[in-house]
């Protein structure tokens, strides 16, 4: 697998050069050009690629290539379907290793954490019946984020509680923990108690501070909590309820979202659907992002979210490019997407040193976790809550002037994303309900491709990481890039 791997990049790279200037070519040439890319293997559409660059070279054509440029539209489409031992039903953050080659899930069917080797799509489950599974109430169940960290041996995954019948105002008898396990041996090592009177849920990794920031998104709780990755203590904690200095103040009114850690500031992004709403009409003020100071331990800057924001009126809901920020991705070139619910229009990419706008994703709504692959250099949106239906948002970094890749349909409940920057394998899991997406109703986890993948921003499988980024964005690209060709 990892020579027909280096063969396929090999082939992309140069077919890429030529279809990036297909513009500067006679007319024959650029007719012929565009044939290429008809369906057929591989291995023939290079074949003629190279025919018709030879014909351009001999007319005397210079042949430059501009970076940065995507090629013909990709049409994701589901080509395989994972069984999980168990059944699939209830589950929430999907995350991938790029380093380990590894997709992991968290299952709360199975209470447990699905581990899928990407190069064949092979599923075993790490420490199973460790995590508290489906409770009854809101914001209970576990796990729920899920990351690897410690230099990628361990898994760190948000844990639910216990609380009886979990009503409104019953306490946790087990508050939230965060479950260490190790990779070698698929046993939990640490059981961290964080406190909360209802779950913990996503989270993310400072590999420099070796610090890990966990949110408790319930009403009850609304703080965010800092762990030693070395200590595996709690080192500090921040509240969102309007009441801490430390967190600016800010009043999250519609839980706590998405977090990324960026290679390039040395700081966390968290997403806040929503900032000093009532409290009972979510969505009906701007959200934000936070940047965070993970050594100080405080929030830094505030962006608001309020990109063509429209108040609600006695008549009509509120409106804007961007309403309830869930999903947040780090991106190239200092990108930050968000994915926004399906209260607003659309989605949005800013800039993380200030919040700006670089670019506005209108129709893509109703989402909850996205993902950056810089295996092909594109963002996919987990859209199951989409106004259309629920989809598979697909977006190219580099834009098509326009011309989008189309989105691929999913599931009620697919709520979930990430891919393989290897492979280009797209993981997106789908509930007992979802049987067109996993053509039986035992649930499954549906993984998408295509036959016509853009060139990545990596420089090759294989490449040691600390080869990566010779140009452009080198601490990103060491961060976000394989160095093992995806092997566990």
């Amino acid at each position: 697998m990892k020579t027909e791997r280096n063969t396929e990049y090999s082939s992309s790279r140069q077919i890429m050069k030529g279809t990036q200037q297909m513009n500067t070519l006679p007319s024959k040439e650029r007719h012929n050009m565009s044939a290429i890319f008809a369906p057929r293997p591989r291995r023939a559409r290079f074949a003629a690629l190279i025919a018709v660059l030879a014909s351009a070279v001999w007319a005397g054509t210079a042949l430059v290539a501009r970076p940065g440029r995507a090629f013909a539209d990709e049409a994701f489409q589901k080509t395989f379907t994972i069984t999980v031992p168990g059944g699939l039903n209830s589950f929430d953050i999907g995350f991938v290793d790029p380093q380990l080659g590894l997709y992991f899930l968290a299952d709360r069917t199975n209470k447990t954490i699905d581990q899928v080797i990407t190069s064949d799509n092979t599923l075993t489950q790490l420490a199973a019946g460790s995590f508290v599974g489906v409770q009854p109430g809101s914001n209970t169940s576990g796990p729920n984020g899920v990351i690897t960290a410690n230099d990628h041996t361990e898994v760190w995954a948000a844990d639910g509680v216990l609380c009886g019948a979990c009503g409104s105002k019953d306490p946790a008898t087990q508050t939230s923990r965060i479950q260490v396990i190790d990779l070698t041996t698929g046993k939990v090592t640490h059981t961290i108690d964080n406190g909360g009177n209802r779950r913990a849920d996503e989270l993310c990794e400072d590999p420099q501070h070796h610090v890990v920031l966990v949110a408790n998104d319930d009403d009850s709780d609304l703080f965010l909590t800092f762990i030693s990755t070395e200590s595996y203590e709690v080192i500090g904690k921040i509240r969102l309820d309007g009441t801490d200095r430390d967190a600016q103040n800010v009043k999250a009114t519609n839980g706590i979202e998405q977090c990324q850690w960026s290679p390039r500031t040395g700081k966390f992004y968290l997403a806040i659907p929503e900032v000093s709403g009532d409290g009972v009409n979510p969505n009906q003020e701007p959200g934000a992002v936070l940047e965070i100071n993970p050594a100080s331990m405080k929030v830094q800057k505030v962006f608001p979210i309020d990109f063509g924001f429209v108040a609600a009126s006695k008549t009509t809901p509120a409106t804007g490019d961007c309403l309830g920020p869930q999903g947040l991705a780090i991106g190239p070139q200092r990108e930050i997407l968000l994915g926004c619910s399906n209260s607003g229009q659309g989605s949005v990419i800013i800039n993380e040193l200030d919040g700006s706008l670089i670019r506005n994703l209108p129709g893509l709504n109703g989402n909850d976790e996205v993902w950056y692959n810089p295996g092909d250099n594109h963002y996919f949106l987990a859209g199951s809550n989409h106004t259309g239906g629920p989809i598979l948002g697909v977006v190219d970094q580099s834009a098509d002037d326009g011309n989008e890749d189309t989105s691929a349909t999913t599931a009620a409940g697919s709520h979930s994303v990430a891919a393989d920057p290897v492979k280009n394998k797209v993981y997106v899991p789908g509930n007992k309900a979802a049987t067109g997406l996993c053509g039986s109703g035992n649930g499954c986890i549906a993984v998408f491709t295509t036959t016509n993948d853009d060139p990545g921003v990596c420089s090759g499988p294989g490449t040691p990481a600390d080869g990566q980024g010779k140009q452009g964005d080198p601490g990103f690209l060491r961060h976000v890039c394989p160095d093992n060709n995806g092997q566990p």
